[in-house]
């Protein structure tokens, strides 16, 4: 007998919700179906009511905690004119973000994090492309190859130790040459 579809809300949402906690806290691989149920207070059954696998239940888990986020810097990426002021615009809501992260984090095991990096990181590579395509850069390296660099580039700058130590001035100065330097001709 083929498996009603089911609709978002209610018990579904429930499990989505503590599923992430739980997976914040243990890591994928030390969470399991049987501790997400018991959180939620139902029988495996009720989870393969709503879910075909953990996996599936990981990927909403992870698509809940991003669609405000990614909504909301792709919607600032593509009102920029120019590296200038994506710089001015992005660093201070990358910040702020950073802080809310930040309390997340305390608990957060490090292959959550290292996946919800990852999965930034993809959601920016087209809105990058399109925003690179928009301000007319013009480069031998295909779109979507400068998108990844750009992305990944600066990714790895705002995590590292030695970003975060610098004074706000520096950090605008320091991915500002980054940028002109992966742009240049």
């Amino acid at each position: 007998m083929a498996r009603k579809p089911v609709l978002t809300g209610g018990k579904r949402d429930e499990i989505i919700t503590k599923a992430g906690m739980l997976f914040f806290e243990n890591g994928y691989e030390g969470t399991s179906v049987r501790m997400i149920m018991d959180q939620v207070g139902g029988e495996i059954g009720m989870f393969y009511h709503y879910f075909k696998s953990k996996e599936e239940l990981f990927d909403q888990v992870v698509e809940a905690f991003f669609r405000n986020y990614e909504e909301k810097f792709s919607d600032l990426i593509r009102g920029c004119a120019s590296p200038e002021e994506l710089v001015n615009v992005l660093l201070p809501v990358y910040e702020k973000s950073m802080q809310e992260f930040g309390k997340l984090r305390g608990n957060m095991h490090w292959t959550i994090q290292y996946a919800m990096n990852a999965r930034t990181v993809a959601a920016f590579l087209p809105v990058v492309a399109e925003t690179l395509e928009k301000w007319g850069i013009k480069s031998e390296v295909p779109r979507e190859i400068l998108a990844g660099q750009l992305v990944y580039g600066i990714s790895g700058t705002i995590h590292s130790k030695a970003f975060m130590a610098m004074e706000e001035a520096r950090k605008k100065e320091a991915l500002l040459s980054f940028l002109r330097r992966t742009l240049a001709e």
